[in-house]
């Protein structure tokens, strides 16, 4: 059995239910969101691991947690460094060490962010070198949990995506952009690793499965830049849109810094599980798809 610490999230959510359509025993917690009736309240900061094993899973300790719950905001962070703080570092390592004292393997998802974005897609072999707040965050608990937990999985993420029409992703931001006739401000150059939401659950639960231990980056090698992307986006489902736009660094008000050549390569892992990931076209069609779907139902 697995457990997500913070199932409402995007990722967990979407691991929640690749576990459940498969018939993989997965148990889910949330904080504020609780999308599924079966879910129960957790607090990172302040509920205690045991508990929930013991009053939630009915005194069964799970197979392994997934850690999804964190305030992944760049700029929240560094506006509220203490409560980040409290949630993304010391309210993480409780429970970390509290999985480890009853023997149950921690998976962390981590970030891009750990690397200072000055030449993107970085491998697992490349030397962190955070600059913002949220980035040496995570860089913290990734040290802590190699230099002292037993079993573990962390995994490195770029850009996660749906493929869907109405998930809360980047797309969901363009969407609403476009039939608002706002403009879509991107910051220069800034660019990622495009993976679809379902792939990145697949290598996560694919490593479970495999019992792999230790770091791996699970993305794609769909290197694009928010500009190209968006563009893309309103070319496939609009046939494009005048109001894109990019816009040099020192135009935007950000509390905290911005790296610009993100992207990981996710090789590593995909020739351990053998799996492939959506290609952008791949996942814009599929969006489509759901998008002619959702629209066909409301017309008729």
């Amino acid at each position: 059995m697995y457990l997500v610490i913070g199932a409402s999230s995007f990722i967990g959510r979407h691991l929640y239910n690749y576990c459940k359509a498969r018939g993989i025993d997965i148990k889910g917690t949330y904080y504020s969101h609780p999308y599924d009736a079966e879910w129960i309240k957790f607090d990172v900061c302040l509920d205690d691991l045991e508990e929930l094993c013991y009053n939630y899973l009915n005194g069964k300790v799970p197979e392994a947690i997934i850690l999804c719950g964190a305030n992944a905001n760049i700029d929240e962070c560094k506006r509220n460094e203490e409560a980040s703080y409290l949630l993304n570092v010391s309210g993480t390592k409780k429970i970390l060490a509290k999985a480890n004292k009853l023997g149950i393997k921690s998976v962390f998802l981590s970030s891009e962010a750990v690397f200072d974005g000055r030449k993107g897609m970085y491998t697992e072999e490349d030397i962190p070198n955070p600059i913002t707040l949220y980035g040496r965050q995570k860089l913290q608990i990734e040290q802590y949990m190699i230099e002292n937990l037993n079993d573990y999985l962390i995994f490195r993420i770029s850009r996660a995506t749906g493929s869907s029409f109405g998930e809360k992703d980047i797309f969901d931001d363009f969407y609403s952009k476009i039939v608002n006739q706002e403009e879509i401000v991107c910051l220069k150059n800034q660019s990622f690793s495009l993976t679809e939401v379902d792939d990145i659950t697949s290598g996560i639960i694919g490593a479970l499965e495999c019992r792999l231990t230790g770091l791996y980056h699970v993305s794609s090698n769909n290197f694009v830049s928010r500009y190209e992307l968006a563009n893309l986006y309103a070319d496939k489902i609009f046939g494009g849109y005048e109001k894109i736009m990019e816009k040099e660094y020192g135009k935007f008000d950000f509390w905290d810094n911005r790296h610009i050549y993100g992207g990981l390569r996710g090789d590593k892992l995909t020739h351990l599980l053998g799996m492939q990931y959506l290609t952008i076209i791949e996942i814009l069609e599929k969006y489509l798809h759901s998008y002619e779907r959702r629209i066909s139902s409301m017309i008729n």
